[in-house]
């Protein structure tokens, strides 16, 4: 049985951030945010390490969703919106911090997706690993006694 790391390639780092950006804003188009841990999954399947999966899952949704924002404030009413949620815990004047907020949040999704991601790829290569054991080869009783 191959390995999963066989199936998907260590890229690096680097491309596995893009990867999850790209992910990252296919899947915030559909309109569902906990995806996001869907996006960070990619940066475990593509890395090697821990630490690189969940900064390719936190970064990569990061920079995703402020590419979103960014978009958004410039063409819609993200700010008005923004400005509206936050007035409504008195802290008028602070929309940026909505955006900020959401960010972050985000970016641990993704971050948090991608250390599953690793840790599952993982355990399954190590318990598929384990599980195979060499065939060995078993003597007829009657061979056994006329050994004796």
């Amino acid at each position: 049985m191959r390995r999963i790391d066989d199936i998907f390639p260590d890229l690096g780092f680097v491309p596995a951030l893009i990867i999850v950006i790209v992910i990252g804003i296919a899947l915030q188009l559909s309109g569902a945010w906990i995806t996001m841990l869907i996006a960070g999954v990619f940066g475990g399947l593509f890395t090697r390490r821990h630490r690189y999966a969940f900064l390719a899952g936190l970064l990569g949704v990061a920079i995703a969703w402020t590419g979103i924002f960014a978009y958004l404030a410039a063409t819609a009413q993200a700010m008005a919106i923004a400005e509206f949620f936050i007035g409504l815990l008195g802290l008028g004047g602070m929309g940026w911090l909505v955006i900020v907020i959401s960010v972050m949040l985000g970016a641990f999704l993704g971050g948090f997706g991608g250390l599953f991601g690793r840790s599952l790829v993982e355990f399954i290569d190590d318990f598929s690993s384990e599980t195979q054991v060499a065939p060995t080869q078993v003597k007829p009783v009657e061979e056994i006694e006329s050994e004796e």
